[in-house]
C-alpha cells in the first residue's frame, strides 16, 4: 500500500510538488488551466469523449497504473470485513458509539495524536492515516481509551505506521515519555490532574493495538483511496488533469482532517468517504458539473449548492470548464474510475458534503 509521503509522487515524477505551496483554504489556482487540459483530452481522444472511453486502452491503462479493478475490489472487501469483524466489547451502535468517544478522551486523542505526527514530521495525510486506525481499535474494543493508556495507544499506532512505511528507520524511542510529559501539560493547563502513564514496554501497547484491530494494520484508509483514485484518473485522462489531481489531494487532506475532529471512520467508511471526497474535489477542480453529483431525489439543486458553499472547498460554485455535449462522457469517466455507479456517488457526495458543513460548523 502506497506511503502517505509519497501521496503526489505516484501522480508523476516531475518534480513539481504543488502540494507544499499552496494555502490551506483556497479555490483551485490551477483551474486557469483545466480548460487547456480538457482541450487536450479531446485532442487525444480525436475530439470525442465518448469514442475515448469506449475504446479499451482507457480500461487497460487504468488496470496496467497502481490500482486495478480487482484491486479497489479486493480494498473494499477488506474494509467491510474490518467494520463488521467480531466485537470485543459491549453492542453498541456507531452513532452511539461516537457520541460516547466525542464525550469521552477522543479529542485529547486527536490532540497528542497531532502531537506525534508533527513531531515526526508527517503530512496531513499521516495524521489521518493515525486517527483511521485509532478509530478502528475504539470500534474494535467498543470504547475510548483512559488517559492512563492513552499515550501509549497513541504512540504505538504512530510507532506501527511508521515501522510498516519506513522499515529500515528505526522509530524514537523516547516518543511514549515525550507525550506523556505532553499530555499531562495540557491536562494541567485546563485544570485537570496530569495522567499517569502506565508502565509497560512499547512492544506491550503494540500488541493490543494488533490485537484489538485482528493485525489489519492494512486496513484501506482514506488516503489510499484517494490515492487509487486520482492515479487511475491520471492514468485515464492520460496525465493532462495531473496538477488539479495534485491540488485535490492537498486541499482534501486538509478537509478531511477537519472532518475527523468531529466524526469517527466508522461513522462514514473510508471507501464512502474518499468517493464523496474526490467528486466533490473535480467539481472544484472545475473538471467536472457540480450539479451532476446532486442527488435530486434527496435535495434540490439549490439547497445542493449552498451545501457545497459550506464545505471548504471555496466560496463561489465552481463552473465546469466541460462543454454540454462532453458531459455525460465525463460521467462515464467518473463512473469508469471510481468502478462504481453515478448514482452511488451522489450519495457519497452528498454524505460528504455534509459531514463537512457539520465539521465547519463545530469550528
Amino acid at each position: 500500500m502506497a506511503s502517505f509521503r509519497n501521496s503526489c509522487e505516484i501522480l508523476g515524477d516531475s518534480g513539481e510538488d504543488l502540494c507544499g505551496v499552496l494555502p490551506p483554504t483556497c479555490v483551485n489556482p490551477l483551474v486557469s488551466s483545466a480548460t487547456t487540459a480538457v482541450a487536450a483530452l479531446l485532442k487525444a481522444a480525436n475530439g470525442s469523449l465518448e469514442q475515448h472511453l469506449a475504446s479499451t486502452s482507457v480500461q487497460d491503462t487504468m488496470d496496467l497504473s497502481y490500482f486495478s479493478n480487482e484491486v479497489l475490489e479486493m480494498w473494499s472487501r477488506r474494509e467491510g470485513r474490518a467494520l463488521a469483524s467480531p466485537q470485543l466489547g459491549p453492542v453498541v451502535s456507531a452513532g452511539d458509539l461516537g457520541q460516547h468517544l466525542a464525550e469521552g478522551s477522543r479529542g485529547l486523542a486527536l490532540l497528542l495524536i497531532s502531537h506525534l505526527t508533527d513531531h515526526m514530521g508527517w503530512s496531513s495525510w499521516g495524521f489521518t492515516q493515525a486517527v483511521t486506525m485509532f478509530d478502528m481499535y475504539c470500534w474494535r474494543m467498543r470504547e475510548v481509551p483512559g488517559e492512563e493508556v492513552l499515550p501509549g495507544i497513541c504512540v504505538a499506532i504512530c510507532n506501527l505506521i511508521h515501522k510498516v512505511d519506513m522499515p529500515n528507520e528505526p522509530v524514537d524511542g523516547s516518543l511514549l515519555r515525550i507525550s506523556t510529559a505532553w499530555l499531562s501539560k495540557c491536562l494541567e493547563l485546563s485544570g485537570r490532574a496530569p495522567v499517569r502513564s502506565v508502565l509497560k514496554e512499547m512492544c506491550s501497547f503494540e500488541q493490543c493495538v494488533l490485537e484489538a484491530v485482528q493485525w489489519q494494520i492494512n486496513t484501506p484508509s482514506i488516503e489510499s483511496w484517494m490515492l487509487a483514485f486520482c492515479g487511475r484518473m491520471d492514468a485515464a485522462s492520460e496525465g493532462v488533469f495531473r496538477s488539479s489531481l495534485k491540488w485535490i489531494m492537498h486541499q482534501g487532506a486538509l478537509l478531511t482532517r477537519g472532518i475527523l475532529q468531529s466524526m469517527p471512520v466508522f461513522e462514514l467508511r473510508p471507501h464512502h468517504f474518499a468517493r464523496g471526497l474526490f467528486c466533490q474535489g473535480l467539481a472544484a477542480a472545475q473538471l467536472f458539473p457540480l450539479r451532476a453529483l446532486c442527488p435530486e431525489e434527496q435535495i434540490s439543486i439549490d439547497g445542493w449548492e449552498q451545501l457545497y458553499l459550506q464545505t471548504g472547498w471555496g466560496e463561489e460554485l465552481p463552473k465546469c470548464v466541460l462543454s454540454e455535449p462532453c458531459r455525460e462522457g465525463a460521467c462515464k469517466l467518473l463512473e469508469m474510475v471510481l468502478n462504481s455507479r453515478l448514482s452511488e456517488l451522489r450519495q457519497d457526495a452528498l454524505l460528504f458534503a455534509t459531514a463537512a458543513r457539520d465539521a465547519s460548523d463545530l469550528v
